[in-house]
């Protein structure tokens, strides 16, 4: 619920709209309720294996930094939607961050961004739980070797858990062949997911 709307309205109700107003109650209304305390997800502590660290950022904080990520993973796995242009929305994921709804996790070597996975936090209307889902899981290729992969996963879940989610959501695209990997860390095949790009056609 957005309270803070909520409460302008309340206070301002049979007032003039004045341009002010307007703006206030614009920006009240275009801000998510907080699901999450920041205070809550602070809880999530760095951790290392052998020469990587694992950590809680902001996308608020390092969002020039991981563009490039962003961008090589999206020609990596995202092949199928190559005819819809990569135009990420950052404003948007902070909005999410800020509301507790959004959780960034890094993995660095040397203090070199070399993966991330990025969760949308929520809560199930059927069980009243909180659900992550996975919007990004991605190392480069050079944080893939050993058991790093493994270790990066058990730190978000690990993070997951302290914030209070009781769930977790991965996507594992065909173009990548994630899935077994993940079926060896618990993971069920609960779904099939399908997907089609609709064109616009010219009239």
């Amino acid at each position: 619920m957005n309270t803070e709307l909520i409460a302008l309205l309340k206070t301002n109700m049979g007032l003039p709209l004045l341009p002010g107003l307007a703006a206030d109650i614009c920006v009240a209304a275009s801000r998510i309720g907080t699901l999450i305390p920041a205070s809550v997800i602070e809880r999530i502590e760095p951790e290392g294996h052998e020469d990587f660290i694992f950590s809680l950022e902001r996308i608020e904080n390092i969002g020039e930094e991981i563009k490039p990520l962003h961008r090589v993973h999206w020609d990596e796995t995202e092949a199928h939607r190559h005819g819809l242009p990569f135009n990420p929305d950052y404003e948007t994921f902070i909005r999410y961050e800020r509301a507790g709804r959004y959780v960034l996790l890094t993995l660095r070597r040397e203090g070199k961004l070399l993966g991330n996975c990025a969760m949308y936090l929520d809560r199930s209307a059927h069980t009243q739980t909180i659900i992550a889902t996975e919007d990004t899981l991605y190392l480069l290729p050079e944080a893939r070797k050993g058991r790093v992969a493994r270790h990066f996963v058990a730190y978000t879940e690990n993070a997951m858990r302290r914030i209070g989610a009781s769930e977790i959501n991965i996507t594992v695209k065909t173009a990548n062949k994630a899935a077994r990997f993940f079926r060896l860390l618990g993971y069920r095949h609960v779904e099939n997911g399908l997907n089609k790009i609709l064109e616009v056609e010219n009239v």
